[in-house]
């Protein structure tokens, strides 16, 4: 996959920290060109691309070495090449490569899995450096007298120094840049700049984070992961009561002013606030401020109390009603919640209606309503309870941003239950969040359950047009269960699964070719106890009678076992496979010149995903499976001997019922007949 050029071994980068040890003015290149291409787990990217190297002492496992991370630019084949050591002034660290021992090189794209690592290889002349740092082939502290260190001219206090075989003192190396703190850029004592930077000193000191030029105290230029507890205290300032409020979080917009042609900041803060200072049970909240331009933030009024009671902004309305919201919560609220001028306190029934008062025979979007205690209690009835007794009312509309349109949970019943004569029975859209969601607990339940017995009828219908949305989704040990006496589910687009796919028997369906408006056309899937795949086409060999078969460069990686058939196509002749698959290609010999060949090639997957989910050809069925079949009908046995009624009883009865209840009752007709 990789192409390695010009990469050296330590005894390369010895002989260039010799050279440059030698001749100051020569400055050699710690750099390592380097070519590979941009793939990741056999997906091919183009572009700009992110591509991390990293330098293992071993093959497999282990830290890193040294690593970088560097923006290369792939071009349509995928393939790009660098230079490592690119983001560092001093290039790759000499250390890494004194010790004589290998080093691997790792590669990752777009922080995907990180692909083989590749042993750096010496430049030819680079293996005659191998005893550069050898005197007649024996190291230097051969030649050196032994003799205790010279500490006699020790240097001033304050002075960063290193000490020479000799005892002499010498000052650490390396070069930086004023007002950036230093980083030891190897082990060898060398000195360069970090990514840190301070402008100022003493209180009105400020420090940078890839930025030179700080704007408040600690400026970070970029992303920033906290892992842990982000704490804003206590101001200090007293407010009118007497507490404290916490530091601010700001959330800060420009937005342009026309008339005044220039750009005008837009200030958001939350912040904790006391409650009920002073008294004996004191409490706080997080509120929500706001300011333009310069002004100081003010109170929106929206508050959310300890307990997650909403507090919302004088004015707030719900959507389509007109009606002022104060607060709002399913304990009691501390004031009346209005829709359309009436008051709903915190007992009896909550109305929510556009007319002046619901009835029993109210068209419009209708009612729910509280238990006896005034709460809603979901383990005894309903916690919302809403009926239409007109086919064009919606006995609930739900409409959401950024969260469930629908969101029903029961401790012993149904999560979310819609019934409707000739309607949708649930129907959610949502811009961004859930349309309908369905959560259980209970085996043999159903988190969302829909049934429609309609001739050409749906009964659970998906549609995401966002491109990483999903239609339907469903978590469990089985997420989602269809059963149709047509089809048990209908997809208009691509699928994707992601494990295996058992099934009874398979084929494609197309319009006929040959009568598309009035026919289909089935082709049945070719079926193999193992994981094979087939490849095939034509060739002709040459004058010699030779020919060869080029395969993908994957081949190999993705099969093994190879079985061959070969016909010969026109004329009586012999052929052979005259060498096996071997480096993406196979060769074909003809007794004849110049003969076409028909070929296939069959092999059996030996990837990474085959290798670990072999797919078994006999297995013992699951204790709730054993007595029942996947077709009962087929051997003379009742529909509930089948495998859904093994594995989900209370369900098909329900099912069993429901259709029971919406089968058309038959007329029956007599005829009398009229006698002479």
């Amino acid at each position: 996959m990789f192409l390695l050029a010009a990469l050296a071994l330590s005894s390369a980068f010895a002989v260039a920290q010799q050279a440059e040890t030698a001749a100051s003015s020569v400055i050699v290149p710690r750099l390592v060109n380097f070519s590979g291409k941009a793939s990741d787990g056999g997906k091919i990217m183009t572009g700009s691309v992110g591509v991390t190297f990293a330098l293992y002492k071993e093959q497999d496992g282990g830290a890193p070495l040294w690593l970088e991370t560097q923006n290369v630019q792939a071009d349509a084949k995928s393939n790009y090449s660098v230079q490592l050591g690119a983001t560092k002034a001093e290039g790759l660290p000499l250390d890494l490569f004194s010790s004589g021992e290998a080093r691997w090189l790792g590669v990752t794209v777009n922080g995907g899995t990180e692909q083989p690592r590749v042993l750096l290889l010496s430049v030819p002349y680079a293996l005659k450096a191998a005893d550069a740092q050898t005197f007649g082939g024996l190291p230097l502290s051969a030649f050196v007298l032994a003799t205790s260190l010279n500490h006699a001219n020790a240097p001033a206090s304050g002075t960063i120094v290193s000490e020479t075989a000799s005892g002499a003192a010498q000052a650490v190396s390396g070069t930086g840049t004023t007002d950036f703190l230093p980083l030891w850029t190897n082990s060898s004592g060398a000195l360069g700049n970090s990514v840190l930077f301070q402008s100022g000193t003493g209180t009105t000191a400020k420090i940078g984070i890839n930025t030179t030029a700080p704007a408040v105290t600690l400026d970070v230029n970029g992303g920033e992961n906290v892992h842990g507890i982000l704490n804003l205290p206590i101001t200090g300032n007293a407010t009118a009561s007497g507490g404290k409020n916490s530091q601010p979080l700001d959330l800060t917009a420009s937005a342009f002013n026309s008339s005044s042609k220039a750009a005008v900041a837009q200030k958001f803060q939350w912040q904790t606030e006391p409650v009920g200072n002073n008294t004996a049970s004191p409490s706080g909240a997080l509120s929500l401020l706001f300011a333009s331009g310069t002004a100081a933030p003010a109170e929106t009024g929206l508050k959310i109390a300890k307990n997650g009671v909403i507090t919302f902004a004088s004015g707030q309305t719900f959507p389509g009603t007109g009606g002022t919201v104060k607060s709002v919560g399913f304990s009691a609220p501390t004031s009346d919640f209005t829709v359309s001028g009436s008051p709903i306190t915190t007992s009896g029934t909550l109305v929510l209606n556009w007319k002046t008062a619901p009835t029993s025979t109210d068209t419009d979007n209708a009612i729910v309503k509280r238990d006896s205690t005034g709460s809603f209690n979901a383990s005894t009835i309903n916690a919302v309870a809403m009926n239409v007794n007109n086919n064009n009312g919606l006995a609930i509309i739900a409409n959401a941003v950024g969260d469930a349109a629908i969101l029903g949970g029961s401790s012993s019943n149904s999560g979310v239950s819609g019934t409707s004569v000739s309607g949708d029975g649930v129907f959610g859209d949502s811009i961004s969040g859930n349309g309908v969601e369905g959560d259980t607990n209970t085996p043999d339940a159903y988190g969302v359950y829909g049934t429609n017995a309609a001739t050409d009828a749906i009964a659970i219908f998906g549609n995401e047009p966002n491109p990483d949305g999903f239609g339907v989704e469903g978590n469990g040990p089985f997420g989602i269960v269809g059963v149709g006496t047509e089809d048990a589910g209908l997809f208009d687009g691509n699928v994707d699964v992601n494990g295996s796919v058992s099934k009874d028997g398979g084929s494609f369906k197309i319009d006929h070719p040959l009568d598309p408006a009035n026919k289909y056309l089935y082709h049945s899937f070719v079926e193999s106890p193992d994981m094979m795949n087939i490849y095939n086409g034509n060739v002709t060999t040459d004058a010699q009678g030779d020919a060869v078969v080029t395969l993908p460069e994957w081949f190999e990686a993705l099969n093994t076992d190879f079985r061959y058939q070969l016909t010969v196509l026109g004329q009586f002749a012999q052929a052979i496979v005259a060498n096996k698959v071997a480096n993406h290609q196979f060769s074909i010999k003809t007794d004849k010149p110049i003969v076409e060949v028909s070929w296939q090639v069959t092999g059996i997957r030996h990837d990474a995903w085959a290798n670990a989910h072999r797919i078994p050809v006999e297995v013992v069925k699951p204790a709730k499976e054993r007595g029942f079949y996947k077709h009962p009908e087929l051997y003379n046995a009742p529909p509930e001997k089948s495998v859904m009624w093994g594995r989900f009883p209370k369900i098909m009865k329900q099912m069993k019922a429901t259709a029971a209840r919406k089968a058309p009752v038959a007329s029956v007709k007599t005829e009398v007949e009229a006698k002479p």
